[in-house]
């Protein structure tokens, strides 16, 4: 909401973390932190006191530098930095960075990564690991949000778990901390159901400053615990698998709903991320028009790679359903991230409509039908080679725009033809074998007495049968242009019925 609220964090929660993780990381003071987050963001605690609570040293990374991957880089090998805390979408950045770096310069002094604030794609990390063992550095993700104190789960990675194409794993809970998976009832789901997750034990912050109802909507009291233990309702869904592991599998309000389907971005996101070409991707539910709500999708290149939006639709529609398909790609040089690192779903830009141009109608027809094509799809100009689908184009504009042709030409196609010939000139040709279309509304001269309505008969009908009833005295409301004798209109009405 943009509206920042106050979680209440004793500082014993904070030491706490790190007496209970400390059999994990052992810091001391050789370690070199960074502070790359806002102080804003919870991930920034672990930073600063990481460092300082074990003598080790802090380096405050310069916002400018924290947005330029290859400089970040240069930080992290001139200040031997030896544990540093990433959120996903940065780490993404950093890794094509140092991607571009060749292996024998400026090594990295880096002992441990720690990942935390979003989900971790697995599979993106295999480009790290094919250039770095698997200890040094070490790979964890930490699952964790600010009411539960910073990290909540450890999850320590390898090259062998990303090979095996494992989902968001985030491992085992603190030692002192309890993680329940559990249904709407508050009872815990069998093993691969997915349900919210909930966290219980020493980490809890106390609440949220000067909203009572809110902290007692969140901070639940614990079935499975003592009298009066808590637990905190995070909003976040899991699964446990067979195996044991916890698998992240994303916010409950993540999903989206487009043209009445249930769709996950990430499915999306992954897809695009399949091509080749694409380093990183997301997508993201717009409704830049009211009432025009699409999927779009946001690439960023690999280095020396093209990228074409058509040919990326492409390839997403051969791997995921029609309706997830995104009506529009946009190639970015980078993804914008917040100041805590995320990415920034706010500052991405609205695609351009525009048309890829080439050939001029040639016929009055195909002049027609440019004009519709541009009307239904939001352009400014449609060429007779562009095809409807390519420029964000779906089944429900589909209709629409055999609605426009119906009434603007006089012929019926069908919605087949459009899907088989989605260019202008290819629906041109097909036109001349439609059938004469059917006005959906004709003029009709109003006749002096109107008859019933099948409704109106079965009424009349049953007062003749049955008589009055209280069931059919229905208040009847009139606006009179003049005065008007209420004796003569009952009478009038009872003629009627």
């Amino acid at each position: 909401t943009g509206r920042p609220k106050g979680v209440v964090v004793p500082h014993r929660n904070v030491v706490r973390l790190f007496d209970a993780t400390d059999h994990w990381f052992s810091p001391g003071a050789d370690d070199v932190w960074t502070l790359f987050h806002s102080y804003a963001f919870d991930f920034s605690v672990w930073e600063i006191w990481g460092a300082l609570l074990h003598g080790g040293r802090l380096v405050v990374v310069p916002f400018a530098v924290s947005r330029s991957p290859s400089e970040f880089r240069n930080l992290l090998v001139r200040e031997k930095v030896t544990i540093l805390n990433q959120t996903p979408s940065a780490f993404y950045q950093l890794m094509q960075a140092d991607s571009d770096e060749p292996a024998s310069r400026q090594a990295l002094s880096l002992r441990c990564i720690v990942f935390g604030g979003e989900a971790l794609d697995l599979e993106r990390l295999a480009p790290w690991y094919s250039r770095h063992p698997d200890d040094a550095p070490i790979l964890v993700n930490m699952y964790g949000i600010t009411e539960t104190t910073v990290h909540v789960t450890h999850r320590r990675l390898s090259r062998s778990l990303i090979a095996g194409g494992a989902g968001s794993l985030i491992g085992e809970p603190i030692p002192d901390l309890a993680v329940y998976v559990l249904d709407g009832g508050l009872q815990p789901v069998p093993v691969g159901v997915s349900g919210e997750l909930y966290v219980a034990g020493a980490g809890l912050a106390r609440g949220y400053l000067g909203r009572a109802g809110l902290t007692s909507e969140r901070f639940v009291a614990c079935p499975f615990g003592d009298p009066g233990e808590r637990m905190y309702r995070t909003g976040d869904v899991a699964r446990w698998r067979a195996d044991g592991e916890l698998e992240y599998l994303g916010r409950a309000d993540q999903q989206v709903k487009l043209r009445g389907y249930r769709i996950e971005p990430g499915e999306v996101e992954a897809a695009l991320l399949s091509h080749a070409g694409v380093g990183q991707s997301a997508v993201v539910l717009r409704e830049d028009r009211p009432g025009e709500r699409r999927l779009v999708g946001y690439v960023v290149a690999r280095p020396g790679a093209e990228l074409e939006a058509g040919s990326l639709r492409a390839h997403a529609a051969e791997r995921v359903p029609e309706h997830m398909v995104p009506s529009a790609v946009v190639v970015l040089p980078a993804l914008p991230l917040t100041p805590n690192g995320k990415l920034d779903r706010r500052a991405l830009p609205e695609p351009e409509r525009v048309s890829a141009g080439g050939r001029v109608a040639r016929t009055a027809q195909e002049e027609i039908l440019c004009g519709l094509f541009a009307e239904v799809l939001g352009l400014e100009r449609v060429g007779i080679d562009d095809g409807f689908f390519d420029h964000g184009g779906h089944s429900l504009l589909a209709t629409r725009l055999i609605g426009r042709i119906r009434s603007s030409l006089g012929v019926e196609v069908a919605i087949r033809s459009l899907f088989e010939a989605p260019t202008v000139s290819g629906l041109a040709e097909r036109l001349g074998t439609a059938r004469q279309g059917r006005a959906g509304l004709k003029r009709r001269e109003r006749p002096e007495r109107i008859p019933l309505s099948y409704a109106q008969q079965r009424l009349w009908f049953l007062f003749r049968l049955e008589g009055p009833s209280p069931a059919y005295n229905i208040p009847i409301v009139l606006r009179l242009r003049g005065e008007l004798d209420r004796r003569a209109l009952e009478q009038a009405l009872g003629d009627v019925v």
